[in-house]
Order: structure tokens, then sequence, then C-alpha cells
């Protein structure tokens, strides 16, 4: 007895969209191990969620944090959610053909952090001298 194990697949592409907005809770630092696959797992159900589709080409990134009391280091910060980003095809990769800016920046008037994903422009891909 012979047993056919093909099974058929629906395969569809990610929509691709001009902009991403989402806000999400605020990410750990990539210090936090266990607390950062938490968020990582609950960031995760939130995308499903929401099906954000995907921008892509070259983007630019722009992070903008909550505002809280205590030290926080900024650059701990943007990692967990650069590597959510590409692990849920958001944009393409974080190599810097694709990924051309990020800005992080703290702010209020929202919570966790807000993120938006936008096509870079060419004038915005060129290499800047000092």
């Amino acid at each position: 007895m012979r047993f056919n194990l093909d099974v058929p697949v629906e395969k569809r592409s990610l929509k691709a969209r001009d902009a991403i907005r989402l806000e999400l809770e605020f990410p750990p630092s990539t210090e936090a191990r266990e607390a950062l696959a938490d968020w990582r797992a609950r960031s995760a159900g939130v995308l499903a969620c929401l099906k954000p589709g995907r921008v892509p080409g070259p983007v630019k990134l722009t992070l903008t944090y909550e505002e809280r009391a205590g030290r926080r280091d900024l650059d701990h910060l943007i990692r967990p959610v650069v590597d959510l980003c590409v692990r849920h095809a958001l944009f393409d990769g974080d190599h810097r053909g694709t990924l051309r800016e990020v800005r992080a920046g703290w702010g209020i008037g929202h919570r966790g952090v807000r993120i938006t994903i936008e096509p870079a422009r060419d004038a915005d891909t060129s290499v800047y001298a000092l």
C-alpha cells in the first residue's frame, strides 16, 4: 500500500506596503535573555494578528521608545526590534543594502515602542562623507 504524502499548500506572498506603523510593548534589553524570549513571543502574536505586510527594497526604520524613569541604553533596545522585524519579514534584511537608516529616540504620548518602516528614497541611500 502506498501513501501520497504530498500536502497541498497555498503559497501567497506578503502584501507589499508603502509604510508600516506599529506599536509594540517596550522591549527588554538584549542582555536579559529570558525576558527577551518572552517579549519576542508576545510580539510575534501581535504581528500574527495584525498582518502588517512588508516594505520591499531599501528601508529606513524609525523607533520611538516610551520615556521611562531609570537608566536605559538605547543601543541595547534597537537590536531586538530589528531582529523581530527581519524574522517576521516586515523588511528584507538588516544588511546595509536593505536597512539604509535607523533612527531611534525617546518620546512621550505612547506606550512601548512605536515602529515606522518606510521605503528609503534614492536620495536617502547615498553615502555621506565628512
